[in-house]
């Protein structure tokens, strides 16, 4: 029977890329506590989840973006 990853980019070298060397370091972001209010909230930020947050953002709703890894 076949293994199967973890993830979807679990098998995924990204650490020789050039954007992860070249990539300011992201900033810690404590985890969610309490209630917060969104018109949007979009889960993992991938490429088609930051368009979707972006573009609802830009048309003046307020997003929240939750993402376990790292953006992008």
């Amino acid at each position: 029977m076949a293994s199967h990853s973890t993830g979807f980019n679990s098998g995924l070298d990204i650490g020789k890329s050039y954007y992860v060397a070249t990539a300011n370091p992201a900033p810690d972001h404590p985890a969610l506590a309490g209630d917060v209010e969104a018109d949007l909230v979009v889960v993992g930020g991938g490429c088609t989840g930051l368009s979707a947050a972006l573009h609802a953002a830009e048309r003046g709703l307020k997003v929240v973006l939750l993402e376990g890894g790292k953006i992008g």
